[in-house]
């Protein structure tokens, strides 16, 4: 199965590690945490739904998944047996059920 970042999820991705880098002025562990995103998100293709349901923590409807990496939220759906969409990519102490909908 393919798997496909949309835009805003590889912004996601861009502006923490820029965050990490710039920021708190390490580059190593922005490079570190964008290879462990890449990575998780790589085991979608055989095995898409590993991740979470987000229907199943919280009272939404909605059939997008999660896979935790670090203190990132790696939230991605299965699209017709074809493909995994990869949607968004936050911090997990951000309002992200405000941002997702």
């Amino acid at each position: 199965m393919k798997v496909r970042y949309k835009r805003t999820a590889i912004e996601d991705i861009r502006g923490t590690e820029e965050y990490i880098r710039s920021v708190l002025h390490n580059g190593s562990a922005a490079k570190k945490l964008t290879g462990r995103i890449v990575q998780a998100v790589s085991l979608l293709a055989d095995n898409p739904y590993m991740g979470t349901p987000l229907s199943g923590r919280f009272d939404v409807e909605t059939d997008l998944r999660y896979l935790v990496v670090s203190d990132q939220l790696i939230f991605y759906r299965v699209v017709e047996e074809s493909h995994v969409e990869v949607t968004r990519v936050l911090n997990g102490r951000q309002d992200y059920i405000s941002i997702l909908f």
